[in-house]
């Protein structure tokens, strides 16, 4: 092993949080700008697909200082122009996110490396808030097992003390399970709307599955793809060579190869680089955040081309999309004082409406007026968005037979539209932080649904282990503001919760007949149901779904992709999503920060299309009847009873 300079692990460290290539980095000392690449695409993002994020550095004066607007860009997938949705740029007015995961190959030999890091951590640290970042940082160890220092944090203090905990010896077996602290990483849960960022510092190679031994699960492809999936940058500071020999199975190059843009590697025996310490700063402020809806649809897997230009100048990179994308650690994690346990991943739930994963979504179809049938509508794409688009721009199909759209209304124009909202809460302990940003957030919740011409009620039901109705139904938000005020996360150590129970309490609070129904349900464990072994539940996931459906009523699940507990399809609420078909909707309560999941909500709320047709069997006989609201070429579809009232 050569000796590592301080200097050296700083500049490996801010590299990650660019993911430039070599050339840029090159030119950075203003001198040279035109005899290396303008232009560097650092990350591309899907996992909130049709929306796509790209991450792109730009190497001219204009570009570091973050002069460039949206008109200077052009992006391009498979060959087609996109429009831009938003550019942002780290400064003032403008916090662009980055989640950085640091793996740090922990044997013998790398006893210089984590020196240095010990040493440098805070001046990273310090970077990066500089330039108005908002940056959460984890860190995983490895040898032939994985240790999870420390799980997501946002406080330096804490990242530096995983740092410090650090500890090279053994290892004399290599290689090592790279590949699975890789998978570790990509399990622990991105922010959706941060750019992802794994950093691999190591002096050897990785096992794979299928090399002889036990250790590892996972192969060079799979890990590729789930990268890509994961929409994740990924840095390699690992060796040119090593006493062993390279093959395919055990180069991580490979990795870096195949990612294309998103791929960087670094000679971890090549130079000092010295001469860009005092660069570093400059270097993470080159990122622009570009953001674009797509207006297509591709199978899973299916790689795709993403060209970003300035000028005469482009870079390329590839992206994947994929429903599941819900990838399991590899063997023999282990957590640190400061790291996050190993938990229960969930079964596959298919088909199941997630929000973000498809341009159109039916949210809610209220059939309680049969034979007139209301369906709710968002399309996500920039016209969606906008209010932009027609009545002539949907096609209404009930059991495959065209129907006549005899109503048609966008939620923020002036035709008044009509919602009955009831929030449902899961008040323990677990849930303190969700409670104190949804008190923040409701304020401009019901303020956005005012300005969008909504006549909206409210409803607030709490739970743990029993059900407490907080606000009846009321439409003054100053009185709904005040009852979620009163909200206090305390006990309910023994999940799950009456969560069905809550459920049925708001149906039977009476929805107005002429208003799209609604129930939000946030919560971050599993429910009871009738015949779990207690008698907390009335209820079973099926007959509250059935009787959401009968109701006409919209259901979006916030809730839990991991739990300490075990899933199964008595428990998961994410079953009852599944069985309202476009009726219901989820939003993963891990994947992002609480207020822009709110946002999220905000979003689906006051952008609305509503429509409105009589249904040609107008006989109430109990039967399911499937709609499907088509928007060439997207379209979803859901149900609902035709049930006399």
């Amino acid at each position: 092993m050569h000796q590592k300079t301080t200097a050296r692990i700083i500049l490996i460290i801010g590299l990650c949080i660019l993911a430039c290539t070599a050339d840029v980095l090159a030119a950075t000392d203003g001198s040279n700008d035109t005899e290396s690449p303008v232009l560097g695409i650092t990350g591309i993002n899907a996992v909130n697909f049709p929306n796509v994020i790209t991450y792109v550095t730009v190497n001219t004066p204009e570009g570091r200082e973050g002069s460039l607007s949206v008109d200077d860009f052009q992006v391009f997938e498979n060959g087609d122009l996109m429009e831009i949705t938003s550019v942002q740029f780290p400064d003032a007015s403008s916090r662009t996110k980055l989640d950085l995961a640091i793996l740090f190959d922990e044997t013998g030999s790398m006893s210089e490396e984590i020196a240095d890091m010990k040493a440098r951590v805070n001046e990273l640290t310090n970077a990066i808030d500089s330039v108005n970042i908002d940056s959460r940082y984890m860190l995983i160890s490895f040898r032939d097992s994985l240790t999870v220092r420390q799980g997501w944090t946002s406080d330096p203090s804490l990242i530096k003390q995983a740092v410090d905990s650090l500890q090279a010896d053994g290892g004399d077996d290599a290689p090592e399970v790279n590949l699975d602290a890789i998978e570790a990483a990509l399990s622990s849960g991105f922010r959706p709307d941060a750019q992802h960022m794994i950093l691999d510092i190591t002096d050897s190679m990785t096992h794979y599955r299928g090399d002889g031994t036990e250790f590892s699960q996972f192969t060079i492809p799979e890990t590729t793809s789930h990268l890509l999936q994961n929409g994740t940058s990924y840095i390699l500071v690992g060796p040119s060579s090593v006493s062993g020999g390279f093959n395919v199975h055990t180069d991580k190059k490979e990795i870096v190869k195949a990612l294309g843009g998103s791929g960087l590697f670094i000679d971890i025996h090549g130079d000092e680089f010295s001469t860009i310490l005092d660069r570093i700063q400059s270097i993470i402020t080159h990122t622009y955040t570009i953001s674009y809806f797509t207006p297509r649809m591709y199978g899973d897997d299916q790689k795709i081309t993403l060209e970003v230009r300035v000028g005469a100048d482009s870079a390329t990179g590839l992206f994947t999309v994929q429903k599941d994308r819900v990838f399991s650690p590899g063997p023999e994690v282990t957590s640190g004082t400061s790291g996050i346990q190993a938990q229960q991943q969930p079964p596959d739930v298919d088909d199941i409406s997630m929000y973000g994963t498809s341009v159109v979504d039916i949210t809610g179809i209220n059939g309680v007026n049969f034979p007139y049938i209301m369906t709710y509508v968002t399309v996500n794409s920039t016209a969606g968005k906008n209010g932009a688009l027609r009545q002539e721009d949907f096609q209404v199909y009930e059991d495959d037979e065209l129907m006549n759209i005899t109503s048609f209304a966008f939620s923020d124009r002036s035709t008044t539209s009509k919602l009955d909202l009831a929030i449902l809460f899961d008040d323990t302990g677990s849930m303190s932080d969700e409670i104190n940003e949804t008190k923040e957030k409701v304020m401009e919740l019901t303020e956005s649904i005012a300005l969008a011409g909504i006549d909206c009620r409210y409803a607030l039901i709490s739970f743990k282990d029993t059900v407490t109705i907080n606000q009846e139904w009321t439409s003054d938000p100053l009185v709904i503001q005040q009852a979620v005020a009163g909200l206090h996360a305390s006990e309910g150590f023994d999940a799950p919760e009456v969560n069905l129970d809550a459920i049925e309490a708001a149906l039977e609070m009476g929805f107005r007949s002429d208003a799209q129904h609604m129930i939000i349900d946030i919560t971050d464990d599993l429910t009871h149901y009738r015949g779990d072994g207690t008698s907390f539940s009335q209820f079973t996931i099926a007959e509250t779904a059935e009787n959401l459906l009968n109701n006409g009523t919209s259901f979006i699940l916030v809730g839990p992709t991991i739990v300490s507990g075990a899933f199964n399809e008595q428990n998961d609420k994410r079953e009852l999503v599944k069985a309202l078909g476009g009726s219901g909707l989820f939003i993963d309560i891990h994947g992002d920060e609480f207020s822009t999941i709110l946002n999220n909500i905000q979003g689906i709320i006051t952008h609305t299309y509503t429509l409105g047709y009589y249904s040609p069997k107008q006989t109430a006989d109990g039967s399911k009847r499937t709609v499907r609201v088509v928007v060439p070429p997207h379209e979803d579809s859901g149900q609902y009873t035709a049930i006399a009232r």
